[in-house]
């Protein structure tokens, strides 16, 4: 028999217990009509097609959506009809249970909103440096705290702090020179980026807690505290997420988190049997195996569903460009409609879309023998060598500069020039030229960070031959210019714009006055029953 390290042993105990929030016998239940609630969920779920993201993002993306909304554009400072309005808003789209929450919850997220609108007013007020950042910086960290009180954390967190602690115990630096703190900074942030996949806002929000570890009970003089030092704090967060070997270091962990992804799965869907589990090798073995496995099933559903939903954004985004852009400026100002041109436009990046996905697989057999191999190393106290060499960043203007990045320029003439000469033989004009390599570059961004997706469990390397060469010379530009649209597109998105300010607002105040009205109509009934 094994017997699991003290670390484990306190995982087990977490992991051992129920962290669900539940609601009190005595308090009445936040409960709406599932007639009115499908509206919101149906436009949720349209809006999340429209303006793609990461799964695991979505809902904290609407979260900050929703504040921005209510903060920024009605202006509203109220906590309490802000902290309400979400949390039916919320409830509406699934992100929440219905018939299931206390309404106590409305004034505990109230609390958290007060301390925000305080912060923002007196940024926006003492009109301090840069106040339009800051204050979109502030409601994306209290879009991550109001995400962690509404969804518990608890076990997620236990999860990374012990990775990170493993990694901090058996991870070596070749030849880095970086101060012992900084260095155990960057890993925990390598931990999040890792195992959470957590974007800039939460990273901010959990090294926010760092410096003030009091944040989520921050009274009247803390929050003046916070306000003197606003600028130093904010500043020092941000020089940490931008250090040199932060993204160097997250790929290493990238795939070490796949064990403690791994772990934390086994632990949640086997609370019960825990004990015999992990002290017993063969077992956790096979069940580290059918963890997999189910994994990999899920992946390919998930695969599925992402694919779907980029072929819509995809196809919408393009067939309303086609008819307001490429029709008009073909009648009018070429005053010839090129129909090839027109449906190539339209059809071809769905169907690049639909061809990139049919060629991406997930992880196999040998995969999960690492997988289970390594888990039993963490799990029984194995000594494990991970290395990690950072590599030198080369100065601009030096010589090795100039030539990659020549070399790199080299790689988008080629690219590009393929692409533009192949248009010309179409005969395309120079504005559906435009829309067509836009587009090529975002399907080809999306369609990379969807082969990522289906590699999230993979720890075989990649194999490095001349197909592959080949593939990465030609394609890496055309994903480099993708990932900078796709980043920067959601900013001057005309269709976003117009349904978070035309038409969400309006849309979601006539949910809420149905819902109303629903409640009304609902106490008349029992009024004469």
């Amino acid at each position: 028999m094994s017997i699991p390290t003290n670390q484990i042993e306190w995982l087990l105990d977490i992991y051992g217990h129920d962290d669900k929030k539940h609601a009190p016998k005595d308090v009445e239940k936040i409960n709406l009509s599932q007639l009115i609630s499908k509206l919101g969920f149906f436009y949720e779920k349209f809006r999340n097609a429209i303006d793609y993201n990461e799964e695991h993002l979505v809902r904290r993306n609407s979260l900050e959506r929703f504040l921005r909304r209510h903060i920024l554009f009605l202006q509203e400072k109220r906590p309490q009809k802000i902290s309400e309005s979400l949390i039916n808003e919320f409830i509406r789209a699934r992100y929440l249970p219905n018939d299931t929450l206390p309404e106590t919850v409305i004034n505990e997220i109230a609390a958290t909103l007060e301390k925000y609108l305080i912060i923002i007013s007196y940024v926006n007020g003492h009109k301090l440096n840069s106040a339009g950042q800051l204050t979109d910086w502030l409601i994306s960290i209290g879009s991550c705290e109001i995400d962690e009180q509404l969804i518990p954390v608890e076990k997620e967190m236990a999860m990374v702090n012990f990775m990170y602690s493993h990694l901090v115990d058996n991870l070596t630096f070749l030849k880095t020179s970086i101060e012992e703190k900084e260095k155990n900074l960057q890993i925990y942030i390598a931990t999040m980026r890792a195992f959470l996949k957590a974007d800039p806002a939460t990273l901010r929000y959990r090294l926010l807690k760092l410096y003030l570890p009091n944040w989520n009970r921050l009274d009247q003089g803390g929050i003046g505290e916070f306000l003197g030092n606003i600028d130093i704090i904010k500043n020092k967060i941000e020089a940490h997420l931008r250090h040199p070997i932060g993204f160097q270091l997250a790929h290493t962990a990238r795939r070490q988190s796949v064990f403690f992804t791994i772990l934390k799965e086994v632990m949640q869907k086997n609370q019960e049997q825990l004990p015999e589990i992990f002290n017993d090798q063969e077992k956790l073995a096979k069940t580290v195996e059918e963890v997999c496995l189910t994994n990999y099933h899920r992946i390919r559903g998930r695969l599925i569903g992402s694919i779907f939903r980029v072929i819509i954004y995809i196809f919408f985004t393009k067939t309303i460009l086609a008819f307001i852009l490429e029709l008009p400026y073909d009648y009018f100002i070429i005053q010839k409609i090129n129909w090839r041109a027109l449906g190539i436009n339209v059809a071809f990046h769905p169907l690049l879309m639909f061809f990139v996905a049919i060629t991406i697989r997930v992880p196999g057999a040998k995969n999960t023998q690492i997988i289970i191999q390594e888990i039993k190393k963490i799990v029984y106290g194995e000594e494990r060598k991970i290395l990690f060499k950072a590599k030198k960043l080369m100065k601009i203007g030096s010589v090795s500069y100039i030539i990659f990045n020549t070399l790199y320029a080299i790689m988008f003439a080629i690219s590009f020039g393929i692409v533009v000469s192949a248009l010309k033989i179409l005969h395309f004009n120079i504005l559906s030229g435009i829309l067509f390599i836009f587009f090529l570059t975002i399907v080809s961004f999306f369609g990379f960070r969807l082969r990522n997706y289906a590699k999230q469990l993979s720890v075989i390397p990649r194999k490095d031959n001349f197909l592959n060469f080949v593939a990465d010379f030609l394609s890496l530009p055309i994903i480099r210019v993708g990932q900078f649209f796709s980043t920067n597109f959601s900013k001057i998105n005309i269709f976003l714009f117009i349904l978070d300010f035309i038409i969400e607002t309006p849309f979601k105040m006539l949910v809420e006055f149905l819902e109303k009205a629903v409640s009304f109509i609902r106490e008349k009934r029992e009024e004469i029953e």
